[in-house]
């Protein structure tokens, strides 16, 4: 009895992370972070998830708004959406823990995902992940942001690459100009494009 229960529960722990084929929860990443960082500890602040019940109510909410219609297109292209926000109990040197940082991003690299954008400064690190469909179109995207004092984790699903083109095609001197208005900071963090 006792070999099957130890059986099933380490069947249903590696399921559980066997879910980044598709779009790990936020849980699940949080717990692959403590787990390749040593003496790292996250206590829960904030979460909430809106699947597509909840994405469906939201839409209709949207829509008794006095906003135009066409503003609130993009929303139609998100499936779900989910963020958890962590208080960060300990944590180890992350200058002197890059490598294993890098396992974690293997590990979400062999599952499909590809490495967007990654930033490393002195005492904080930030991951952008995205997810295709094997047609090419951008279907998951997922945020990690690591500080000393805070973790934020934001997973958002659905036809993506829409969301952004249509918010973009929507707004286009907003867009541009969100990038060109911002000004480098005094001590710029290293930028690292992905090569994933």
């Amino acid at each position: 009895m006792r070999q099957a229960f130890a059986a099933a529960l380490f069947l249903s722990s590696a399921l559980a992370f066997n879910g980044c084929a598709g779009a790990p929860e936020v849980e699940q990443v949080r717990w692959e972070i403590e787990h390749r960082l040593p003496g790292a500890r996250f206590e829960r602040e904030e979460h909430f998830h809106l699947g597509r019940i909840s994405m469906g109510l939201l839409r209709g909410l949207v829509h008794l708004t006095p906003a135009e219609p066409e503003e609130m297109e993009p929303l139609r292209q998100i499936r779900s959406l989910e963020i958890g926000v962590y208080k960060v109990r300990s944590l180890p040197d992350l200058g002197q823990s890059d490598a294993l940082l890098d396992r974690f991003e293997d590990r979400l690299a062999d599952h499909g995902w590809s490495l967007a954008l990654r930033t490393r400064d002195a005492d904080e690190r930030t991951w952008m992940f995205v997810r295709s469909r094997p047609d090419g179109t951008l279907s998951n995207f997922f945020i990690v942001s690591l500080e000393q004092d805070e973790m934020v984790l934001l997973r958002m699903d659905g036809r993506l690459d829409r969301f952004f083109a249509e918010g973009m095609a929507k707004n286009p001197r907003r867009a541009v100009k969100a990038v060109s208005d911002e000004e480098p900071a005094p001590e710029a963090p290293d930028v690292e494009p992905s090569s994933r």
